[in-house]
């Protein structure tokens, strides 16, 4: 197994520019990588939780914010998605996922599928399925993605769903969307 741990790009910097002001009891970052959103998020949320697939980010993503000494109220969890978790608990979930269209997964960490959207789909799943009554979904999509036939899948589900922010690079853009509850 490839114990490589996503290196935190433009895209985590977007996403830690769209929750950076946002507050709360509980938050969830599926997809840790490095920790460095759910650093973020620990500033504002009264308990963090990180999820990642790889047992060995989870692990150095935690060793790394001690030795840096953020917060304790970062709890790292192996599983994959939110799936360890019940429903309803957290007032804010976020992920950066594989968003790049790809007929086949040769990179776990860029891959998104045909589509572009196939983990984004099932991680919002998830992560609508453990959001609380008043919480919102944040994350990363690619303009290369069929991003808006995601944005109306979840839509359907009876959220409001909208573009937080966006940024321009060479051969795409991407893009911060939002799901709240309606």
């Amino acid at each position: 197994m490839n114990e490589d741990v996503y290196t935190p790009s433009e895209d985590t910097f977007l996403l830690i520019k769209a929750v950076s002001e946002r507050n709360g009891r509980i938050a969830l970052e599926i997809g840790a990588g490095k920790g460095l959103v759910a650093s973020e998020l620990a500033k504002k949320h009264g308990w963090v939780v990180a999820t990642d697939i790889s047992f060995h980010a989870a692990r150095t993503a935690s060793a790394s914010l001690k030795r840096r000494g953020e917060p304790q109220k970062i709890d790292f969890v192996c599983c994959d998605s939110a799936s360890a978790f019940r429903s309803g608990i957290f007032d804010l979930v976020c992920f950066n996922p594989p968003y790049l269209p790809s007929e086949e997964k040769k990179d776990l960490a860029v891959d998104g599928g045909k589509d572009g959207v196939e983990v984004a789909s099932r991680l919002s799943q998830e992560a609508t399925r453990v959001l609380g009554q008043k919480g919102a979904v944040v994350f990363v999509v690619s303009s290369l993605s069929d991003y808006k036939a995601l944005m109306d899948r979840v839509a359907a589900k009876g959220f409001t769903v909208r573009v937080l922010d966006r940024k321009k690079l060479f051969f795409e853009e991407l893009l911060v969307l939002e799901a709240a509850r309606s």
